[in-house]
């Protein structure tokens, strides 16, 4: 990491609201086509209510520019998630080196044996990022999202 990318382990609302108002068009295409509405408040609200320990706020130039993490969904899985501003490409890198290095360990660690991840089939950034992590399409979902747009399901098999 360089000196202008600041990994924040204390998440704020103010950070989040940053981000969700700034977001990249394809994080907000993806984003949207899977909640019942647009509405960037309870976006914002969703995330800082699951935002915990395995979650990091990305700075560039002391500006929130990007959010990732996981989520438990039941026993031994996980979803993770991750999103951005336009200046996503400056923080990039540490996040990749931070999920490889110390999220993935851990979850390993902790006895979870499923990560998933979903992206907009058109998001070719988006799942690029999937697979520099290691996940590995397991299916895709046509016609998955609000306006039937088309998803691909990515999964990491944490137990091998």
């Amino acid at each position: 990491m360089t000196d202008d990318v600041i990994c924040v382990e204390d998440i704020t609302r103010e950070d989040i609201a940053h981000i969700v108002r700034n977001l990249r068009d394809r994080d907000r295409r993806e984003i949207f086509a899977l909640r019942w509405d647009d509405d960037e408040g309870e976006l914002v609200d969703r995330t800082l209510a699951i935002a915990g320990p395995m979650w990091r706020v990305w700075r560039y130039q002391d500006e929130p520019v990007a959010i990732n993490g996981v989520l438990p969904l039941r026993a031994g899985v996980v979803s993770a998630a991750a999103f951005g501003t336009d200046k996503w490409s400056h923080v990039v890198r540490p996040m990749i080196r931070w999920s490889r290095d110390w999220v993935i360990p851990r979850l390993k660690f902790h006895g979870y044996h499923r990560g998933e991840a979903c992206a907009l089939a058109a998001n070719v950034d988006g799942r690029r990022f999937i697979e520099l992590l290691g996940g590995k399409i397991e299916a895709y979902l046509h016609k998955y999202g609000r306006n039937r747009e088309d998803f691909v399901l990515y999964a990491w098999r944490l137990d091998e």
